[in-house]
């Protein structure tokens, strides 16, 4: 593995946030706006594209491995 590839892996990795109350209110956000996002998309209000894009938001900020698709 290049050190490219390590560097790309390490920074998809999910790291511990220091700031545990931000994050929270970050994931809470975040899960309403994917549940506006969800509802908006069955109403055929937005594309999937752009539904995607807020699902985007949320997975980052939730512990679980990109590449492996499961929690740590």
């Amino acid at each position: 593995m290049s050190n490219d590839d390590r560097k790309k892996k390490a920074h998809r990795k999910w790291q511990q946030p220091k700031d545990k109350k931000k994050w929270l209110e970050d994931l809470v956000e975040a899960g309403e706006s994917v549940v506006k996002g969800y509802e908006r998309y069955l109403l055929d209000e937005i594309n999937y594209e752009e539904l995607a894009k807020i699902m985007v938001i949320l997975r980052k900020l939730l512990p679980m491995n990109i590449d492996k698709k499961y929690d740590d």
